[in-house]
């Protein structure tokens, strides 16, 4: 089973634009961060941590994504907010606090939304 999970998340990856590949990665962070408050719930705070660092990975690869050249002032301002995200997951990942996790879905979510809108136009723009 899980090599057949494994093969349709490939296929998926492989078949995906760039810009949905944002959206994906915005979902994930959610995701793991989302389990992550489970785990702290469960007292489980290795795994917890393990799901964070998933995270701040996915943030980190969202914020070394950031062409600051083309995007200007909208690219410095979501680098402003990656380094936001990240400083509070460490934060959380120390204190166990489930509210800071919160905090950073907020911001995931209305970032992540932006660019599912943003794709969504596109795609009816050039079908």
């Amino acid at each position: 089973m899980q090599t057949a999970a494994r093969a349709y998340l490939q296929t998926k990856v492989n078949t995906t634009t760039k810009e949905e590949l944002v959206v994906l990665l915005f979902e994930a962070a959610i995701k793991f961060l989302q389990q992550a408050k489970e785990k702290i719930k469960e007292n489980d705070f290795a795994e917890k941590g393990i799901l964070i660092s998933k995270a701040l990975d996915i943030i980190s690869e969202l914020n070394g994504s950031l062409n600051t050249e083309k995007g200007g002032e909208v690219a410095k301002n979501l680098h402003n907010l990656y380094y936001y995200c990240q400083t509070r997951l460490l934060i959380a990942n120390l204190k166990m606090d489930c509210e800071i996790i919160d905090e950073v879905i907020g911001i995931l979510k209305k970032i992540g939304s932006a660019f599912a809108e943003i794709v969504q136009k596109s795609k009816l723009a050039h079908p």
